[in-house]
């Protein structure tokens, strides 16, 4: 199933359904990653697969790089150990660049998305508990 195109009048609309979009294809799959950048390499090929625009380490500032901004609208944060308020920062900081209509955070621990808000600064936050091994309750 390939990424449906979106291409409405309301673009921050079409960010949210991006980002709801990425969360359902990231979820069905199985992650076996030890390290950050392996399970980093195991989202890129999953989302390319699906055809989302992919681009790693994009720069919005010389501070703030996602680990993917996908269809140019949607900051994707991985996190394989983070605190929350320490995640929350660094989206609070990304939901701050108007390019940015969407975030999701994606993670193997829950705990990094406990007390995450459903917005931040106005912009929707999805998050997705990823399967696989190393997914901590």
């Amino acid at each position: 199933m390939s990424a449906p195109h979106y291409a409405t009048q309301d673009t921050a609309a079409d960010a949210v359904a991006i980002a709801d979009h990425i969360v359902a294809v990231l979820g069905r799959r199985i992650y076996r990653a030890a390290r950050e950048i392996a399970l980093q390499d195991g989202i890129e090929q999953v989302l390319q697969e699906h055809d989302f625009r992919v681009e790693r380490e994009f720069r919005l500032t010389q501070r703030d790089r996602p680990d993917f901004l996908v269809d140019g609208c949607v900051a994707l944060e991985v996190k394989m150990r983070a605190s929350g308020s320490s995640v929350l920062a660094q989206l609070a900081r990304y939901a701050a660049h108007e390019r940015v209509g969407a975030l999701v955070v994606a993670t193997p621990r829950l705990s990094s998305l406990s007390g995450m808000p459903a917005e931040i600064f106005g912009v929707p936050v999805r998050m997705v508990a990823l399967p696989g091994p190393g997914l901590v309750l």
